[in-house]
């Protein structure tokens, strides 16, 4: 092995590039001419390549790569039998049985839209900002706040907590115009335990697909003004998301596009769905994005592991719950928590 690249300076994050490059299996010649057209002199660049594409280490994590490119290679073939044989659109289904959804979704980690389910819940009616302020005005929430000062507001969660009066929060959401710099979500859960309890009367579980013994600690808020925005993310548990008030535009993609997402630390991904760089995520063109308007009243079956990016259209009111009836803690095996 040629160890004169090691005397020659190459900055660590492009030695990096290199070898994250090299285990993506690009051929050499392309490397290097991006190192040239960087500023790096081409005698430079070619043995900083070539050295590493012969260093022991990059030897060994080749192995893991090609483990992974066979893992990749199956999601592939999922995805072409969902394209060839499944739904371009997300089902909308009233009247769905238990061991319908169970079955036909549940188990086949196919999301769907359930239009009768919640549409009668008092809440679709009642939680108009004067009621919420009757109900429970004077009590102090959490919500996440200066998210706009933060492109990564969504991974950085901690600093952007805030605690304010219930009743202003309200007024905020629904008077002063689109924002994504304050919105209730479920981070915040934990503390705004006592609204929930007081506005709990309003919801009603769906039994048929639910555990109501384990309900009111596995159900959450997100109240926002128009514009809010939650990125490109999966969750790690198969959620319901009932919209009670406003609109929003939900943006899904299946988990057998899973080496397509750039995704980079825990469950976020780089790309901004709605603003794709082409240069920079080329293999985001492969994935099929299904678009859907969740209405007041509907009812969304998100299963486990799909991306999806949440933007309001309207002043929103969600309420999520993870309370399903038989295993729903896939935490429990999930470590890649940090920079994948």
């Amino acid at each position: 092995m040629d160890t004169r690249a090691d005397r020659l300076f190459v900055p660590a994050d492009w030695k990096r590039w290199i070898a994250e490059n090299i285990l993506k299996g690009q051929h050499l010649d392309e490397l290097t001419q991006i190192l040239v057209k960087q500023g790096f002199r081409e005698e430079l660049a070619r043995l900083e390549v070539e050295s590493a594409a012969r260093h022991p280490y990059i030897e060994a994590a080749q192995s893991q790569a090609r483990q992974i490119k066979k893992r990749d290679w199956l999601l592939h073939t999922q995805q072409v039998m969902e394209t060839e044989h499944g739904s371009a659109e997300v089902e909308r289904r009233a009247d769905l049985s238990s061991q319908s959804f169970h079955s036909d979704y549940c188990a086949l980690n196919r999301p769907i839209v359930l239009t009768n389910v919640v549409a009668d819940w008092p809440a679709i009616t009642r939680w108009t900002p004067d009621y919420l302020r009757d109900r429970c005005g004077n009590e102090s929430v959490e919500i996440q706040a200066r998210r706009e000062s933060n492109e990564s507001y969504e991974i950085d969660k901690e600093p952007h907590r805030q605690t304010c009066q219930f009743g202003e929060f309200v007024h905020q959401v629904f008077f002063e115009g689109t924002s994504n710099d304050y919105y209730m979500t479920a981070a915040n859960a934990t503390a705004n335990g006592n609204i929930l309890r007081t506005l709990w009367d309003d919801i009603q579980m769906p039994e048929a697909y639910t555990d109501l013994n384990d309900a009111r600690d596995r159900t959450f808020l997100w109240i926002g003004p128009t514009g809010t925005v939650t990125p490109l993310h999966h969750d790690l548990t198969n959620n319901f998301m009932a919209q009670v008030v406003g609109r929003k535009r939900i943006r899904m993609i299946s988990p057998a596009h899973q080496p397509y997402v750039y995704n980079h630390r825990h469950c976020f991904s780089k790309v901004d769905i709605d603003n794709v760089d082409e240069r920079e995520f080329p293999l985001f063109s492969r994935v099929h994005i299904y678009d859907l308007i969740l209405n007041p009243g509907e009812l969304l079956f998100l299963p486990v592991g799909w991306w999806h990016q949440v933007v309001a259209l309207d002043t929103s009111i969600t309420v999520t719950f993870t309370n399903f009836r038989g295993t729903n803690q896939f935490s429990e095996s999930y470590s890649t928590y940090e920079e994948i």
